[in-house]
């Protein structure tokens, strides 16, 4: 059974900048062992700005 891994949000944004600058998905999936459409879901939520939303609430829960 595969195991559930989290990733920190600054770890997401990494890659997505990553991404951003021109590596591809499968590239980056080989270098980061994940998967692309881990990636590709990192990617559309950067873009609809999720991942913003996640730091915001990973602020409030440390607080």
């Amino acid at each position: 059974m595969a195991r559930h891994r989290s990733y920190s949000i600054t770890f997401k944004r990494q890659v997505v900048q990553e991404y951003l600058s021109g590596d591809t998905f499968h590239s980056l999936a080989q270098r980061h062992d994940i998967t692309r459409t881990l990636i590709r879901i990192w990617v559309g939520k950067y873009e609809a700005g999720g991942l913003d939303e996640d730091v915001v609430s990973a602020a409030l829960i440390t607080e």
